[in-house]
Formats: C-alpha cells, sequence, structure tokens
C-alpha cells in the first residue's frame, strides 16, 4: 500500500528552483484535499537521531512498571504522563496500548480562565537516575518535529495562495505541540489498538518502527495499510486544517491494528496552534471553497464528537458543534479520551 500513499521529497523546498518548490506546493495542495496522508523524505532530522529517539522510547516501555506508575496520567491535571493498557478511549472503546503524553513543560496556571488554560503546565518525566537522557532526547526531538512542521505549514501556506509564513502566524505566541510515544502489543481479536478517529490539531507526523498496522480510509471506504518506510515521516493533516479551509483539506480517518506478535513501537506527533487561537477560516481563494463545497465527501465531513455527543447517540466523527477558539477543541480531546481524569479534576467541565 506504501506506493499508493505519495512521498514528498523536501529537499526540494529547502534547496530546489522557485518552479519546483511552486510544484512541490501544487502537488501537496492536491494530496492534503484528495488523500490527508503523506510521507516526506530528506525532511533534515537524521536518522541516528530519529534512531536514538526511538530507542529512547523502548527503553522507558522497558522500565519496571513501579517506574512508569510514579508518573500515571491520573497524577496530572494537564493530562501528561504514563497510561497502562486500556486506559485510553477512541470512540467510548477502549484502546490496547501503553503510552506516554509528553507535551511543553510550562508552569501551571492558578485559577486558570477560560477553564482550557488548566492544559497548560509541566510535564511527568523518569527519574533521571533510572533513565538517564530520556528528558533531553524527548525535548531535541520535539524541536526538530517542531521545526519540520513549521516548513510543512510554509508549503501548504503558499499552496492555498498565502504567504508561506501565514499559517504559522495564526499559531499564536505559545503553540501547543505534544509528543505521544506509544508501544502497541499485538492487538487481540475483538480490540483495538487505537479505534477509527481523525487527529484534533493542525499537523502530525509520525515516526513508525519496521512493524506496520496503520491504516488509513479512503474515499470509497476501504482501509489502506501506511507501511513503514526506512527514513520516513507520515504526515496527515488535521480537523483544524479542515475547519480552517472549509473543508478543502481533509482529516481523514485511521486506526491502528498491530497483527505482528511482537510489539510495535511509534511517535505520533502533534503540531498544533495556541490554546487562544481562534478557529477562522483563512482567506483562501473562492475555487478551494466551491471545490470543497461540491464534493460530497468533503462537505458532508464533520469533526470528532465530544464525549458528551457520543455518549447521546451521536456518530463519533459526525459533529455540529464548530469550536471557536483551539482550546475548546483541545478540551474536548482530552475529555473524550480520558473521561475519569477529567471527571476527578474539573468535574464542571468533564462532559
Amino acid at each position: 500500500m506504501s506506493g499508493q500513499i505519495p512521498i514528498i521529497d523536501l529537499q526540494v523546498w529547502f534547496s530546489g528552483s522557485t518552479r519546483q518548490k511552486n510544484q512541490l506546493c501544487e502537488r501537496v495542495n492536491r494530496i492534503c484535499h484528495e488523500i490527508g496522508f503523506f510521507y516526506i523524505i530528506n525532511h533534515g532530522i537524521a536518522e541516528s537521531s530519529s534512531s536514538a529517539y526511538m530507542s529512547m522510547a523502548r527503553a522507558f516501555f522497558d522500565l519496571p512498571e513501579r517506574e512508569k506508575r510514579k508518573m500515571d496520567k491520573s497524577h496530572s491535571p494537564h493530562f501528561r504522563g504514563w497510561e497502562q493498557l486500556g486506559s485510553e478511549l477512541t470512540n467510548n472503546q477502549t484502546d490496547y496500548r501503553e503510552q506516554i503524553d509528553i507535551g511543553i513543560d510550562r508552569a501551571a496556571i492558578a485559577n486558570p480562565d477560560p477553564y482550557y488554560m488548566a492544559l497548560v503546565g509541566p510535564n511527568q518525566w523518569p527519574d533521571k537516575n533510572v533513565l538517564p537522557g530520556f528528558r533531553d532526547t524527548v525535548v531535541n526531538y520535539i524541536a526538530q518535529l517542531s521545526e519540520v512542521s513549521r516548513h510543512l505549514l510554509a508549503i501548504m501556506s503558499v499552496s492555498l495562495g498565502l504567504d508561506e509564513n501565514y499559517i504559522q502566524t495564526v499559531f499564536g505566541n505559545n503553540p501547543s505541540p505534544y509528543t505521544k510515544l506509544i508501544r502497541y502489543p499485538e492487538t487481540v481479536a475483538g480490540t483495538q489498538g487505537v479505534g477509527v478517529h481523525k487527529d484534533s490539531g493542525f499537523l502530525t507526523l509520525l515516526l513508525q518502527d519496521e512493524n506496520g498496522g496503520l491504516e488509513a480510509q479512503s474515499n470509497d471506504d476501504q482501509w489502506h495499510a501506511v507501511d513503514p518506510i526506512a527514513g520516513s515521516l507520515v504526515v496527515n493533516t488535521g480537523e483544524l486544517l479542515q475547519l480552517l479551509t472549509l473543508n478543502y483539506f481533509i482529516a481523514t480517518p485511521h486506526r491502528v491494528i498491530n497483527r505482528h506478535t511482537a510489539p510495535r513501537y511509534s511517535s505520533a506527533f502533534f503540531y498544533s496552534p495556541d490554546l487562544t487561537t481562534r478557529l477562522e477560516p483563512l482567506p483562501i481563494s473562492q475555487r478551494f471553497a466551491d471545490a470543497a463545497a461540491s464534493s460530497p465527501r468533503h462537505s458532508n465531513e464533520g469533526l470528532m464528537a465530544s464525549r458528551k455527543e457520543i455518549l447521546s447517540g451521536k456518530n463519533s466523527m459526525s459533529s455540529t458543534t464548530i469550536p471557536t477558539v483551539f482550546g475548546e477543541k483541545y478540551w474536548q480531546r482530552w475529555v473524550r479520551s480520558y473521561p475519569d481524569i477529567a471527571r476527578h479534576y474539573y468535574p464542571e467541565h468533564a462532559g
């Protein structure tokens, strides 16, 4: 299936001619409109850096459970930290994976207002004497992925007829990137590694090991493997790019099923804006808006439902509630996935 998911060579963006760069932008525009998934190669992150990062992830998951429990996500009002198998929900069903969520380390805000500013806060880290170098390795890799993401947003801006810095400017002064290190055991029959979903932010960059398992849903509702390609990152567009481009860019449903007996390791990096960023449509050409409006797939494409909507019986990807600020959307994502933590710390905003 990897041959059916396009491959974008970013070396063209870094050192190509103006004509080559414009052709690259046009191609990315079509991919984001028609598919929503692609690989990038020559992205500027050294293979040695990616390998060291994945080795550190494996070392973390190999720690004794007593060490990982010191970082249990239930200890964090900011939804940061480690979670054992079966701790997260997708579509109100349990995901069969172990993971750790790490964002930008910031001081928690006392009496946060608006409520979603409670998501600002510190990470939980393993003891540096137990896993030396983990924190520095992860922080460095987040910085490198953020830089690649900024280049991708520049390409997308140009592809939409905007100044190359336009979307990045929309992100505000305090972007909200975070990374999720994941270990998938073999997916047990009748369960899900991670269930069908769309990503809530702007961009996702995925680093995966040699064991496949990621699948994306095409226009004909068929599932296609997004197989590992050495030296690549997988990129998919999130719900906010769909929302801000009036559904011209598409957020594609995807899932993970590990059919291997060996664990699958991956790292999903989500590049998203300042929590206070207003979600207003980009000033794109009318032809893009018309193309989305005239396509049944695009015009009918919804957003992931909030937990309240799911419990009321709404389809998990057909929300009619349009958030106006990123913090509202981000909050929905965490509450939907971790309702117990939300009820514990924020009973008044856990619906």
